[in-house]
């Protein structure tokens, strides 16, 4: 935020698809701990696309008036669910975070969000996933791909 040239925000949108736990949320944590009281903050699942979706959302709360600033953050730590020994994932699944301030701002004016083009598509979902332990013989948690059809 001191890059920003701020030390406030309006709002806070964090996406991540390995929380350290799935409830609560872990937006309103990171909100405490850098700060910034009860703002709204939520976290967004949406693995790859995660930060394109957080954009959006953090764009969409700006442009409805709801807050002039939001701070997106996106973190993921795949070392805690991927097979160390696998090496169709463990090569490229890692462990990362970034952030950026959005805040209002004219439409025209440099590094202004534009449009956003979202979509999905679920046809695939069986190809990548975290299986639950009872599915697993061995009650482990581990990533699984089927690499080339994804």
């Amino acid at each position: 935020m001191r890059s920003a040239g701020t030390d406030t925000v309006g709002g806070l949108v964090f996406a991540t698809t390995t929380p350290e736990r799935p409830c609560p949320a872990a937006a309103p944590e990171i909100a405490y701990r850098i700060g910034q009281g009860r703002i709204p903050a939520f976290d967004i699942s949406a693995v790859c696309s995660g930060f394109l979706y957080t954009m959006a959302s953090a764009g969409a709360l700006i442009t409805a008036g709801i807050t002039d600033s939001v701070l997106v953050v996106a973190a993921e730590a795949y070392s805690r669910v991927v097979d160390p020994t696998d090496r169709s994932t463990a090569v490229l699944f890692g462990d990362g975070a970034g952030a950026v301030m959005l805040r209002a701002g004219p439409a025209d004016e440099p590094g202004a969000l534009l449009a956003y083009d979202l979509g999905s598509d679920g046809e695939g979902a069986e190809l990548i996933r975290i299986p639950e332990p009872r599915e697993q013989p061995s009650g482990e948690r581990w990533f699984a791909m089927a690499g080339r059809k994804v």
